[in-house]
Protein backbone atom coordinates (compact mmCIF):
# COMPACT_ATOMS: atom_id res chain seq x y z
CA UNK A 1 0.00 0.00 0.00
CA UNK A 2 1.34 3.43 -0.92
CA UNK A 3 2.85 5.15 2.13
CA UNK A 4 1.11 8.41 1.24
CA UNK A 5 -2.30 6.69 1.36
CA UNK A 6 -1.39 5.12 4.69
CA UNK A 7 -0.43 8.51 6.06
CA UNK A 8 -3.67 10.07 4.84
CA UNK A 9 -5.58 7.28 6.59
CA UNK A 10 -3.66 7.99 9.81
CA UNK A 11 -4.44 11.71 9.55
CA UNK A 12 -8.15 10.93 9.12
CA UNK A 13 -8.26 8.36 11.90
CA UNK A 14 -6.46 10.54 14.45
CA UNK A 15 -8.56 13.56 13.50
CA UNK A 16 -11.76 11.56 14.08
CA UNK A 17 -10.43 10.33 17.43
CA UNK A 18 -9.67 13.86 18.63
CA UNK A 19 -12.87 15.36 17.26
CA UNK A 20 -15.39 12.67 18.23
CA UNK A 21 -13.98 11.08 21.39
CA UNK A 22 -12.60 14.29 22.90
CA UNK A 23 -15.82 15.98 21.81
CA UNK A 24 -17.85 13.56 23.92
CA UNK A 25 -15.52 14.17 26.87
CA UNK A 26 -16.02 17.92 26.58
CA UNK A 27 -19.77 17.90 25.95
CA UNK A 28 -20.50 15.32 28.66
CA UNK A 29 -18.19 17.01 31.18
CA UNK A 30 -19.84 17.60 34.53
CA UNK A 31 -22.62 15.08 33.96
CA UNK A 32 -23.09 11.89 35.96
CA UNK A 33 -22.40 9.86 32.83
CA UNK A 34 -19.15 11.63 31.91
CA UNK A 35 -16.81 8.88 33.04
CA UNK A 36 -18.60 6.10 31.17
CA UNK A 37 -19.52 8.20 28.15
CA UNK A 38 -15.91 9.29 27.62
CA UNK A 39 -14.51 5.79 28.04
CA UNK A 40 -17.04 4.26 25.65
CA UNK A 41 -16.56 7.06 23.12
CA UNK A 42 -12.83 6.43 22.83
CA UNK A 43 -13.43 2.70 22.50
CA UNK A 44 -16.12 3.08 19.85
CA UNK A 45 -14.05 5.48 17.77
CA UNK A 46 -11.24 2.93 17.70
CA UNK A 47 -13.69 0.22 16.62
CA UNK A 48 -15.10 2.41 13.86
CA UNK A 49 -11.67 3.43 12.59
CA UNK A 50 -10.24 -0.09 12.83
CA UNK A 51 -12.92 -1.39 10.46
CA UNK A 52 -12.66 1.59 8.10
CA UNK A 53 -8.97 2.42 7.75
CA UNK A 54 -7.48 -0.67 9.39
CA UNK A 55 -7.01 -2.42 6.06
CA UNK A 56 -5.16 0.64 4.72
CA UNK A 57 -2.78 1.75 7.45
CA UNK A 58 -3.40 -0.70 10.28
CA UNK A 59 -5.21 2.07 12.18
CA UNK A 60 -2.43 2.95 14.60
CA UNK A 61 -3.63 6.56 15.10
CA UNK A 62 -1.29 6.65 18.09
CA UNK A 63 2.51 7.09 18.20
CA UNK A 64 2.69 4.62 21.09
CA UNK A 65 1.24 1.93 18.83
CA UNK A 66 3.56 2.88 15.98
CA UNK A 67 6.69 2.70 18.15
CA UNK A 68 5.64 -0.78 19.26
CA UNK A 69 5.21 -1.86 15.64
CA UNK A 70 8.60 -0.35 14.77
CA UNK A 71 10.35 -2.20 17.61
CA UNK A 72 8.53 -5.38 16.58
CA UNK A 73 10.01 -5.07 13.10
CA UNK A 74 6.66 -4.44 11.43
CA UNK A 75 7.60 -0.94 10.26
CA UNK A 76 10.68 0.72 8.85
CA UNK A 77 12.08 3.87 10.44
CA UNK A 78 10.79 5.88 7.48
CA UNK A 79 7.27 4.47 7.95
CA UNK A 80 7.40 5.08 11.70
CA UNK A 81 8.36 8.72 11.31
CA UNK A 82 5.77 9.23 8.55
CA UNK A 83 3.05 7.66 10.70
CA UNK A 84 3.89 9.74 13.78
CA UNK A 85 3.96 12.93 11.74
CA UNK A 86 0.60 12.07 10.20
CA UNK A 87 -0.91 11.30 13.59
CA UNK A 88 0.22 14.64 15.01
CA UNK A 89 -1.21 16.47 11.99
CA UNK A 90 -4.48 14.56 12.34
CA UNK A 91 -4.67 15.37 16.04
CA UNK A 92 -4.30 19.08 15.34
CA UNK A 93 -6.93 18.93 12.58
CA UNK A 94 -9.46 17.12 14.78
CA UNK A 95 -8.75 19.29 17.83
CA UNK A 96 -8.97 22.51 15.82
CA UNK A 97 -12.31 21.45 14.31
CA UNK A 98 -13.62 20.60 17.77
CA UNK A 99 -12.42 23.95 19.11
CA UNK A 100 -14.25 25.76 16.32
CA UNK A 101 -17.45 23.86 17.12
CA UNK A 102 -17.05 24.91 20.76
CA UNK A 103 -16.52 28.57 19.95
CA UNK A 104 -19.51 29.56 22.11
CA UNK A 105 -18.24 27.40 24.98
CA UNK A 106 -14.72 28.76 25.18
CA UNK A 107 -13.29 27.49 21.91
CA UNK A 108 -9.78 26.07 22.18
CA UNK A 109 -9.76 26.68 25.92
CA UNK A 110 -12.49 24.02 26.26
CA UNK A 111 -10.56 21.22 24.57
CA UNK A 112 -9.95 18.04 26.53
CA UNK A 113 -6.24 18.39 27.24
CA UNK A 114 -4.80 15.94 29.75
CA UNK A 115 -4.09 17.11 33.29
CA UNK A 116 -3.07 15.36 36.49
CA UNK A 117 -6.34 14.62 38.27
CA UNK A 118 -7.43 14.95 41.90
CA UNK A 119 -6.53 11.35 42.80
CA UNK A 120 -2.84 12.24 42.34
CA UNK A 121 -2.93 15.77 43.76
CA UNK A 122 -2.47 16.99 47.33
CA UNK A 123 -4.60 19.55 49.12
CA UNK A 124 -3.24 22.74 50.61
CA UNK A 125 -4.59 26.21 51.28
CA UNK A 126 -4.82 26.92 47.56
CA UNK A 127 -6.81 23.77 46.81
CA UNK A 128 -5.51 20.66 45.05
CA UNK A 129 -1.97 21.04 43.72
CA UNK A 130 0.66 18.62 42.36
CA UNK A 131 3.76 17.52 44.24
CA UNK A 132 6.67 15.30 43.13
CA UNK A 133 4.63 12.13 43.52
CA UNK A 134 1.84 13.60 41.39
CA UNK A 135 4.18 13.68 38.41
CA UNK A 136 5.74 10.30 39.16
CA UNK A 137 2.32 8.72 39.72
CA UNK A 138 0.92 10.19 36.51
CA UNK A 139 3.93 8.91 34.56
CA UNK A 140 3.59 5.42 36.04
CA UNK A 141 -0.16 5.29 35.37
CA UNK A 142 0.29 6.34 31.75
CA UNK A 143 3.18 3.94 31.20
CA UNK A 144 1.31 0.95 32.65
CA UNK A 145 -2.00 1.69 30.90
CA UNK A 146 -0.29 2.21 27.55
CA UNK A 147 1.64 -1.02 28.01
CA UNK A 148 -1.57 -2.93 28.70
CA UNK A 149 -3.34 -1.32 25.72
CA UNK A 150 -0.48 -1.97 23.28
CA UNK A 151 0.00 -5.54 24.51
CA UNK A 152 -3.64 -6.19 23.61
CA UNK A 153 -3.06 -4.72 20.15
CA UNK A 154 0.07 -6.77 19.54
CA UNK A 155 -1.65 -9.97 20.60
CA UNK A 156 -4.88 -9.57 18.66
CA UNK A 157 -3.15 -8.37 15.47
CA UNK A 158 -0.49 -11.10 15.48
CA UNK A 159 -0.99 -12.94 12.18
CA UNK A 160 0.08 -16.22 13.78
CA UNK A 161 -3.10 -16.32 15.84
CA UNK A 162 -5.62 -15.44 13.11
CA UNK A 163 -7.71 -13.04 15.20
CA UNK A 164 -7.91 -10.28 12.60
CA UNK A 165 -11.70 -10.12 12.32
CA UNK A 166 -12.11 -9.52 16.04
CA UNK A 167 -9.18 -7.12 16.33
CA UNK A 168 -11.19 -3.90 16.17
CA UNK A 169 -13.56 -5.00 18.91
CA UNK A 170 -10.77 -6.18 21.19
CA UNK A 171 -8.71 -3.02 20.71
CA UNK A 172 -11.75 -0.80 21.26
CA UNK A 173 -12.60 -2.73 24.41
CA UNK A 174 -9.04 -2.40 25.67
CA UNK A 175 -9.06 1.36 25.12
CA UNK A 176 -12.40 1.62 26.96
CA UNK A 177 -10.90 -0.32 29.86
CA UNK A 178 -7.80 1.84 30.22
CA UNK A 179 -9.96 4.97 30.10
CA UNK A 180 -12.21 3.65 32.85
CA UNK A 181 -9.10 3.13 34.99
CA UNK A 182 -7.10 6.19 34.03
CA UNK A 183 -9.62 9.04 33.85
CA UNK A 184 -9.46 9.67 37.58
CA UNK A 185 -5.66 9.79 37.57
CA UNK A 186 -4.56 11.52 34.35
CA UNK A 187 -7.65 11.97 32.21
CA UNK A 188 -6.13 9.03 30.25
CA UNK A 189 -3.79 9.89 27.44
CA UNK A 190 -2.02 6.68 26.29
CA UNK A 191 -1.59 8.62 23.03
CA UNK A 192 0.99 11.43 22.61
CA UNK A 193 -0.63 12.90 19.50
CA UNK A 194 -4.10 13.03 21.08
CA UNK A 195 -2.64 14.92 24.06
CA UNK A 196 -0.17 17.21 22.33
CA UNK A 197 -2.63 18.93 19.99
CA UNK A 198 -5.23 19.98 22.61
CA UNK A 199 -2.45 21.04 24.98
CA UNK A 200 -0.94 23.38 22.40
CA UNK A 201 -4.29 24.81 21.33
CA UNK A 202 -5.38 25.31 24.94
CA UNK A 203 -2.12 27.14 25.63
CA UNK A 204 -2.78 29.41 22.66
CA UNK A 205 -6.15 30.16 24.26
CA UNK A 206 -4.46 31.05 27.54
CA UNK A 207 -4.56 27.80 29.57
CA UNK A 208 -1.09 26.26 29.65
CA UNK A 209 -1.75 23.66 32.38
CA UNK A 210 -1.89 20.70 30.00
CA UNK A 211 1.09 21.95 28.00
CA UNK A 212 3.18 22.27 31.17
CA UNK A 213 2.57 18.57 31.83
CA UNK A 214 2.70 17.41 28.21
CA UNK A 215 6.08 15.72 28.68
CA UNK A 216 4.23 13.08 30.71
CA UNK A 217 1.63 12.50 28.01
CA UNK A 218 4.37 12.13 25.39
CA UNK A 219 7.15 10.21 27.14
CA UNK A 220 5.10 7.81 29.29
CA UNK A 221 2.94 6.41 26.42
CA UNK A 222 5.98 6.06 24.14
CA UNK A 223 7.85 4.22 26.90
CA UNK A 224 4.78 2.06 27.57
CA UNK A 225 4.44 1.16 23.89
CA UNK A 226 8.14 0.29 23.64
CA UNK A 227 8.03 -1.86 26.78
CA UNK A 228 4.93 -3.66 25.51
CA UNK A 229 6.74 -4.52 22.27
CA UNK A 230 9.75 -5.89 24.17
CA UNK A 231 7.54 -7.93 26.50
CA UNK A 232 5.54 -9.36 23.60
CA UNK A 233 8.70 -10.25 21.65
CA UNK A 234 10.08 -12.03 24.71
CA UNK A 235 6.87 -13.96 25.39
CA UNK A 236 6.24 -15.04 21.81
CA UNK A 237 9.89 -15.98 21.30
CA UNK A 238 9.68 -18.23 24.36
CA UNK A 239 6.47 -19.77 23.00
CA UNK A 240 8.02 -20.40 19.58
CA UNK A 241 11.12 -21.96 21.14
CA UNK A 242 8.94 -24.27 23.22
CA UNK A 243 6.94 -25.30 20.14
CA UNK A 244 10.17 -25.99 18.26
CA UNK A 245 11.47 -28.16 21.13
CA UNK A 246 8.23 -30.16 21.15
CA UNK A 247 8.41 -30.63 17.37
CA UNK A 248 11.91 -32.06 17.72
Amino acid sequence: MNLIKKCIAEVIGTAVLCFAACGVAVVAGGSDSWWIATSVAFGLVIVAMAYSIGNISGCHINPAVSIAMFISGKMTLKEFLAYVGSQVVGAFVGSALLGLCLINKGGFASLGGNEIQTALLVQDGLGFVPNAWSYIGAFVVELVLTCVFVLAILGVTDSKFHEGKQAGLVIGGALTLVHLIGLGFTGTSVNPARSLAPAVLQAIAGDATSLSQVWIWILAPLAGGAIAALIYKFLTKAKEEKAADIAQ
